[in-house]
């Protein structure tokens, strides 16, 4: 159950400002045999697609990504931390139980990322691979979520609010994707208007610079990088494979099976405000080009197979040209 309220919701001490808002665990919780099952079900079909698409072996092409995993050897806990997937709620929950407090966490002006990499070194793949074989098992996860969605959700949170990060690549996109129509009004951050006469990249803009970028082999942002590829699922046996659109669930499941339940005070953090992220995905993607739709689900045909999602809402919406 999350609560939002004006006493609820603040703000972390750091650029960004981070939206953290009140959660509560159920007092007596057990894992229900549908939930069980369909974790279970998660696993196999991942199974079969690595093999069905030859990926269940590593290759010169294809290895263990340990970079973005955090391991808390106190609690037997290993999780790959995928970006705009409820990483800063699961951030907060790994920095509470690596000994931060919670005023810590909050008047920090470092990053959460910043936070946990200071106690959670990044392992290697050697590692990694030693934890996941040691003897009882970590509860190992991953939180996948739709790779459209993603993306929409990245797009809002770091071009569509002008991020400062990000803001540096806008005048290039603009004059590089002219053709593509005019940039779009800058929107609102947690309720605050933008500066006035400010714009940011179209959707149809920002997409077609992702799409260019990986056509010339440049490295993808963490931000919308393809989730198999950033945490190699088919090379890292996953105790459980959560997903954004269950995680009420499936996070109860990872809290009261590694008994951390007691320990961390949960949150939900940066979840987007006004228009759900799945109401704008319809508006964004049904206003990109057929070949811009198709280049996107050869970029994500590998997310979309192994996390068994489905694309079909977005294939007949989109432009002709």
């Amino acid at each position: 159950q999350v609560t939002r309220s004006s006493a609820a919701v603040k703000t972390l001490n750091k650029p960004g400002k981070n939206l953290i808002e009140e959660a509560t665990l159920p007092a007596t919780w057990s894992p229900s045999p549908e939930l069980i099952q369909r974790l279970e079900a998660r696993r196999q079909h991942l199974h079969q697609m690595c093999a069905k698409e030859g990926l269940d072996q590593p290759t010169e092409q294809y290895q263990i990504n340990a970079w973005e995993f955090l391991i808390n050897k106190e609690y037997g806990l290993v999780w790959c931390n995928v970006f705009k997937a409820a990483s800063s709620t699961w951030l907060w929950n790994f920095n509470l139980l690596a000994g931060y407090t919670q005023d810590e966490l909050l008047s920090s002006n470092k990053s959460p990322v910043q936070l946990a990499r200071l106690v959670y070194p990044r392992p290697t793949p050697e590692e990694l691979q030693q934890v996941m074989n040691e003897t009882p098992a970590p509860l190992s996860f991953m939180i996948t979520r739709h790779p459209l969605l993603r993306l929409v959700s990245a797009y809002r949170n770091k071009i569509l609010n002008g991020n400062p990060i990000y803001k540096k690549l806008f005048s290039s996109i603009y004059s590089k994707y002219k053709k593509l129509g005019p940039p779009v009004p800058r929107a609102a951050t947690n309720g605050k208007k933008p500066p006035k006469n400010s714009v940011s990249p179209s959707f149809s803009q920002f997409v077609q610079w992702v799409l260019d970028e990986v056509a010339s082999g440049k490295t993808i942002d963490m931000h919308w990088i393809p989730q198999s590829s950033f945490c190699t699922p088919c090379l890292v046996d996953f105790t459980v494979l959560a997903k954004v659109e269950t995680l009420r669930e499936d996070a109860n499941y990872i809290i009261n099976t590694s008994k951390i339940d007691g320990i961390i005070q949960p949150k939900v953090i940066n979840r987007s405000t006004g228009e759900t992220t799945e109401a704008l995905a319809v508006k964004l993607l049904c206003q990109l080009s057929n070949s811009q739709m198709n280049a996107l689900l050869d970029l994500y045909r590998v997310d979309l197979l192994l996390f068994d999602y489905d694309a079909s809402t977005y294939l007949n919406c989109s432009t002709s040209t």
